[in-house]
């Protein structure tokens, strides 16, 4: 299994958990992100998994990121779950050295999958977060986020839309808990 299988499956994983981890009744509930509910967060991730699996399947995709709208789903997860077969069906075929379309302009399908990927993970630690949780990245996982952050310039990074600046995160923050303070989330 090559390593973006491994950190794909992860961070969908990672995310359908925090998915099923949301306590009834809490889908309208403020985030820790201060623009979205628990469920706009979720239709945002859901929006960044279909854009997956949409690069992998060759189809045709949206250059911004995903905006959740009034989104409303039944079954979060089992929808999730949908999504993360057809990325199972196409990722083992898929020419990752295969020109897709990016807001950065045309790029290797390894690359344009970077983003929306390390979206489902970071996502996933808001949600639990939001949820009174935490998540855990492993090693993979995690070199995979932090080298995507590494080749974004820190303008670009911090820019309209972006990140917000770095927060300093307690002694005993873990790493995953110190990726997301230095992408400005509150690891306390």
């Amino acid at each position: 299994m090559s390593e973006l299988n491994a950190v794909v499956g992860e961070a969908l994983e990672l995310f359908v958990d925090a998915v099923e981890r949301v306590p009834e009744g809490s889908w309208d509930e403020p985030s820790i992100l201060d623009e979205w509910s628990v469920r706009e967060l979720v239709g945002h991730v859901t929006g960044s998994a279909t854009k997956v699996a949409l690069l992998l399947e060759g189809g045709e995709t949206w250059q911004t990121p995903s905006e959740p709208a009034d989104w409303v789903c039944p079954d979060p997860a089992s929808r999730l779950r949908e999504i993360g077969g057809r990325i199972e069906r196409a990722l083992p075929g898929a020419d990752l050295e295969s020109p897709r379309p990016s807001p950065a302009g045309e790029v290797p399908l390894r690359q344009a999958v970077a983003f929306p990927v390390a979206d489902l993970a970071m996502h996933a630690w808001d949600l639990r977060r939001s949820c009174g949780g935490s998540a855990e990245f492993s090693e993979g996982l995690l070199r995979y986020c932090q080298g995507l952050i590494d080749s974004v310039p820190e303008e670009m990074m911090r820019g309209k839309g972006g990140f917000a600046p770095a927060t300093t995160p307690p002694a005993t923050a873990t790493p995953t808990d110190r990726l997301m303070a230095h992408l400005g989330r509150s690891a306390a």
